[in-house]
């Protein structure tokens, strides 16, 4: 009978608008998001590069690696980039993995400065590969590859490596929690220290 067939349609009718209005009241909030705001100075002034950076918390390895998960690689005193007295050394083969900080639209980059160790660096040995490690909305593990850096025997600051420009933040504003990997790859034994990120927006 139509008059029984009616009100079941309509209930599932209206569940139908009522999930979707859900749907609608969801993109703002997640459009909405950003990432916890950091104090932010023109760092690197001295190599050209008058862009505000903040400093990622911990890169200076002035007291350890706390949070950074190491393969093959330690804090060392090896004379840092800026002055300091440790620096984070990487053999050849090893990882280091930095700690999960958040990222959005308003981080689009980051440099560090690096430098080969091991004699193998004049015969090009290796490289050290730069990625972003990341997991999406479902889940899933991703690693984006921003660089992938010949040795220098000397401190040298890196090009400037997309952070947000290099990862699918699909709505403004949206955020991703990102870690860095470094990978010494080859025969060569690596260093880095200080990993500048550019909040150009702060």
């Amino acid at each position: 009978m139509p008059y029984i067939i009616r009100p079941k349609r309509a209930r599932r009718i209206a569940a139908t608008v009522f999930s979707a209005a859900l749907l609608v009241c969801a993109v703002p909030a997640a459009a909405s998001a950003a990432c916890p705001s950091s104090p932010s100075s023109a760092l690197l002034t001295e190599y050209g590069d008058n862009a505000a950076y903040t400093l990622l918390t911990g890169s200076s390895f002035e007291s350890g690696a706390s949070g950074w998960w190491l393969t093959n690689a330690q804090v060392s005193e090896e004379e840092g980039a800026t002055g300091g007295s440790n620096a984070l050394t990487i053999e050849p083969g090893g990882r280091a993995v930095s700690p999960s900080f958040c990222v959005s639209s308003e981080y689009p980059s980051f440099r560090f400065f690096a430098r080969a160790l091991s004699a193998s660096s004049a015969r090009g040995g290796g490289s050290l590969r730069v990625s972003l490690l990341w997991s999406d909305l479902w889940g899933h593990q991703h690693s984006t590859t921003v660089a992938s850096l010949t040795p220098a025997g000397e401190w040298t600051l890196s090009p400037v490596l997309g952070l947000a420009t290099s990862l699918p933040l699909w709505m403004n504003g949206a955020t991703l929690q990102v870690r860095l990997e470094f990978q010494a790859n080859g025969a060569d034994s690596w260093a880095i220290d200080n990993v500048y990120i550019d909040p150009y927006s702060r």
